[in-house]
């Protein structure tokens, strides 16, 4: 387990990051006890952003700790999960529309999230 506690961070990280920017555009855009206005100074200030920005902030202290650890090169396309997830939740939460080309994408993220992290940290396998 300790072999990859690294990756379990990146992975923390990942999901915290998801659900801070999901909070967030849940309290922009009015969405139940997220849209109540907490601070309206300078800019009114939502339960949803707030919040948001909380859960967003850990996962960023998550994101550090990994960095510390492991070569930036190796973590950060393992941080592009953030990008395939968001388009589920968009799709499926928030009830975005998605087309065949962005499906596409995910799927062209993922594939290349999938081979980057195939790779040797230390030297290059191509």
């Amino acid at each position: 387990m300790n072999g990859y506690k690294t990756e379990l961070l990146v992975i923390g990280s990942v999901l915290l990051a998801a659900a801070g920017q999901t909070l967030i555009k849940l309290g922009l855009t009015g969405h139940g006890a997220f849209s109540r206005t907490l601070l309206e100074w300078p800019l009114a200030l939502t339960a949803g952003v707030v919040i948001g920005l909380c859960v967003y902030g850990l996962g960023t202290v998550m994101w550090f700790a990994a960095v510390a650890q492991r070569n930036i090169s190796y973590l950060y396309p393992l941080a592009g999960i953030n990008y395939v997830l968001m388009g589920f939740i968009g799709h499926f939460l928030l009830h975005e529309g998605m087309g065949p080309l962005r499906w596409c994408g995910i799927f062209v993220m993922t594939t290349g999230i999938v081979l980057l992290s195939k790779t040797n940290t230390k030297e290059s396998e191509c």
